[in-house]
């Protein structure tokens, strides 16, 4: 797998008490990671939906739900950029994707909500900026959660671990080991078990490494402690145990889990100066009500739940649930559509059973009705496909065959045979131009591609992209919608990408270069200047004086829009404003000319 545009532990850029890190190998570009969630649902739907599905059944009423919560990842991109210019550093900020994770809400045995809430819930990403998370509740938990929204739930908050994966730290530096003693001494620490908090193992690794088997020594020579405690622990992750939430009844953290069958008696030897992904765990505060806290708990109801009756069924019938986490917009996919058998269980069903449901973007569940025999309990194989439509050609791809025994069945994304890369724009962008986005490569040894336009409708979408597309990069334009002018983005690698004003070329860090030449008896000039779209904030204004020993002056700006890059200045406050200037060449003043346009005012 690629390391490019993947996040480098190594090199973080601390901004304003946070951190971005280093896209390996893009040099100047910074991933910024999400600082919170926040539950959000477009075109005025309710985050939070609980889905009640039943049957009548003849003797017995079938009825279970299912509680989806749907978030949106705060990265505070403006602050950010703002707080890195005026520091002086001039880089390109982007967000940090994530790659799914997990969410504890509080509060739950307080508000007598169904146990299955306070267990540590998964969370799928569903683009670059949005998870998304499922749960199936049984009758009894149904009813808890509709009396528990009855009265209310502002009390519920919640904790996020999301995970990303990055380049390890590195050192120059070669380690040989035991990987069975380094379980031990693990095991030690925690007390006989295989999980240990991340931070305490961090903290043994500066104070004492060489006592956890790892043959590191006491002092490695000009090498500091805390560089490589996280060299190692980058490591331990990749390839010992897998990053996981702490437990609820401990502070909010990070622990490692250990795999014994990866950690067998032997020598192993790492190279600390290898480049290499390894996991990470972001702890963020998030947000499972948003909006919805303000509203009465009667409304609340009304918002959350929908009720989906099935129709009654004489006895064998089986009904099926049906939903998919998909992005809405899907560019190169024509349909989707999930494909399930039940084979055959002779003597009492002497034939298989088929049935396919097509995966809308609607969050809408489907039913498909399988008539078994009386007494068989329910078991299938189901599959996702797509039909995939580039340059004319149309051709079918299939996921992986998956087996399941419950009556809802979730259909992600990682089910398909495809590679998703989610797109989406800023919407305050888009209130400026229209953006054409194309995702391309070479398959087969034939060029491929695929095209979508973002608008502010439409501020979304992910490319379907088959796994055998090679050196599958994205590039984009964007279209100013007040005079049509072009602003292009370099491409990147294909990713998830978020795209706004700083993604394409004239926006960011500008630096201007001033000459005042002093052709008259003035000792000193000055003038006011400022960026093009900042003539009317005192904010962004400055004050520039030069002298006979000093004709020379520097100024930089932000470029808040590639369609709004350059600057204007006067000679004082009652001078017009010059037209917009463009930032290409240096300014040329001269002195005779200050004097002047004090004469005429």
């Amino acid at each position: 797998m690629s390391l490019s545009a993947r996040p480098d532990w190594r090199s973080p850029l601390p901004i304003a008490q946070r951190r971005a890190y280093a896209a390996f190998d893009q040099p100047g570009r910074f991933l910024l990671p999400p600082q919170a969630l926040a539950a959000y649902a477009a075109d005025g739907e309710s985050p939070l939906r609980l889905d009640i599905v039943q049957q009548n059944r003849g003797d017995a009423l079938a009825r279970y739900s299912i509680l989806s919560l749907a978030f949106a990842a705060e990265f505070g991109l403006d602050a950010a950029r703002q707080a890195a210019f005026e520091l002086g550093q001039r880089v390109q900020l982007a967000p940090l994707a994530v790659e799914g994770g997990w969410l504890r809400l509080n509060a739950v045995q307080a508000l007598d909500l169904p146990p299955a809430l306070g267990e540590l819930l998964p969370l799928d990403t569903a683009s670059l900026g949005a998870l998304n998370l499922a749960l199936r509740l049984d009758s009894a938990g149904t009813d808890l959660f509709v009396a528990a929204l009855q009265r209310g739930l502002l009390a519920v908050g919640a904790s996020a671990w999301l995970r990303v994966r990055g380049v390890a730290e590195r050192v120059p530096l070669t380690l040989s080991f035991d990987p069975a003693a380094v379980l031990a001494a693990v095991r030690a620490l925690a007390g006989g078990g295989n999980a240990i908090d991340a931070a305490l193992l961090r903290q043994r690794l500066i104070d004492t490494p060489h006592l956890l088997g790892l043959g590191l020594p006491e002092r490695s020579g000009d090498i500091p402690k805390e560089t490589l405690a996280d060299a190692v622990l980058d490591r331990i992750a990749a390839r010992f145990a897998a990053p996981a939430p702490s437990p609820a009844d401990a502070p909010v953290g990070v622990r490692l889990v250990f795999d014994p069958t990866a950690m067998a008696a032997g020598r192993v030897q790492w190279n600390l100066a290898d480049a290499l992904l390894a996991p990470r765990l972001l702890v963020l505060e998030a947000d499972p009500l948003g909006p919805l806290r303000t509203l009465a708990a009667g409304d609340l109801h009304d918002r959350v739940v929908r009720r989906f009756d099935v129709r009654a069924l004489a006895s064998g019938w089986r009904s099926l649930t049906v939903r998919a986490n998909l992005p809405d917009r899907r560019i190169g996919v024509a349909t989707a559509q999930v494909e399930l058998q039940v084979p055959a269980k002779p003597p009492a069903r002497m034939f298989t059973l088929k049935a396919s449901a097509l995966l809308a973007a609607s969050d809408k569940p489907v039913s498909l009705d399988l008539r078994l025999s009386p007494s068989e309990p329910l078991a299938y194989q189901w599959q996702a496909n797509a039909v995939l439509q580039n340059e004319g050609r149309v051709e079918t791809v299939k996921g992986p065959l998956r087996s399941g025994d419950r009556e809802h069945l979730l259909v992600g994304a990682d089910d398909f045979g495809l590679r998703w890369l989610p797109v989406e724009a800023e919407p305050a962008f888009l209130r400026q131009a229209d953006i054409e986005v194309e995702c391309y490569g070479l398959r087969k040894g034939k060029p491929w591609s695929a095209r979508a336009t973002l608008d502010a409708a439409r501020p979304d979408l992910a490319f379907a992209v088959p796994f055998d597309v090679d050196d599958a990069a994205i590039r984009a334009v964007a279209r100013a919608r007040s005079d049509g002018a072009q602003r292009a983005m370099a491409p990147l690698p294909a990713d998830s990408l978020r795209l706004d004003a700083f993604s394409f070329d004239g926006s960011g860090s500008r630096e201007l270069a001033l000459d005042c030449e002093f052709d008259d008896d003035a000792r000193q000039c000055a003038i006011e200047i400022a960026p093009e779209d900042g003539i009317d904030d005192p904010q962004r204004r400055k004050h520039l004086s030069f002298t006979r020993a000093r004709p020379q002056q520097s100024w930089s700006w932000l470029a808040l829009s590639p369609f709004r890059s350059g600057y204007r200045w006067r000679w004082h406050a009652q001078a017009p404003w010059s037209p917009v200037l463009q930032p290409d060449a240096p300014l040329r003043l001269r002195s005779s000319e200050a004097a002047l346009a004090a004469a005429t005012n």
